[in-house]
């Protein structure tokens, strides 16, 4: 079986409690009142560590729902973003690429003119 911290916390608070008042010299209704106020210290004490502990999960439910719900969000605006950048930005990449398919055309064009004038020079010789 396996205990928790808090089990574990009583139950070694107990048998140290027990075994401190038996190895006392004081009279049995000094030991009962000592052992009563221990059990009621360590139950106090007990207590605030099972809080804290309850704190703690709620703490850590409460972040892990926020960081959840942030990822969502900036997915969510990340992708417009995306669609926005690419909704601005197709007609300059249109336009690039007709760019790009002129230039490519007139340097065919210039390499074509220059291996008729290097063929013409040649057959000229």
């Amino acid at each position: 079986m396996k205990l928790g911290l808090g089990s574990g916390m009583l139950f070694g608070a107990l048998v140290g409690g027990a075994y401190g008042l038996m190895k006392t010299p004081r009279k049995g209704t000094e030991n009962r009142e000592a052992m009563k106020s221990y059990l009621d210290d360590t139950t106090v004490l007990v207590q605030d560590v099972t809080d804290k502990v309850k704190d703690l999960k709620s703490a850590i439910s409460e972040l892990t729902n926020e960081g959840k719900s942030l990822a969502t969000d900036f997915s969510k605006e990340m992708n417009e973003t995306v669609q926005e950048f690419s909704y601005e930005a197709e007609p300059r990449l249109r336009r690039i690429q007709e760019q790009a398919n002129k230039l490519n055309e007139d340097v065919q064009d210039v390499t074509e003119q220059f291996s008729s004038s290097t063929d013409q020079k040649s057959s000229a010789s």
